[in-house]
């Protein structure tokens, strides 16, 4: 893999994730609103729930990232 091809995939995967985690911040919000008794606790259920598995996507595309990067790097040394 080209170093410019790692470059922007990387990138790629940095903003697809980002906007995963608005996303969740914004139905965490959401939810959180339709309750404003227990807003805070409504948010944190919500968010967290939905923020681990993006944190966990995230990590693991970018090792598999990191890895199909490196194995082209050692197949054409």
């Amino acid at each position: 893999m080209s170093e410019y091809r790692f470059f922007l995939l990387h990138k790629i995967l940095v903003l697809s994730i980002n906007a995963l985690v608005l996303g969740a911040l914004t139905v965490a919000m959401y939810m959180a609103a339709q309750n404003p008794d227990e807003f805070t606790l409504v948010f944190l259920k919500v968010f967290g729930s939905l923020l681990l598995p993006i944190i966990v996507l995230g990590f693991t595309a970018k090792r598999k990232l990191r890895r199909s990067a490196d194995s082209m790097c050692g197949d054409a040394a």
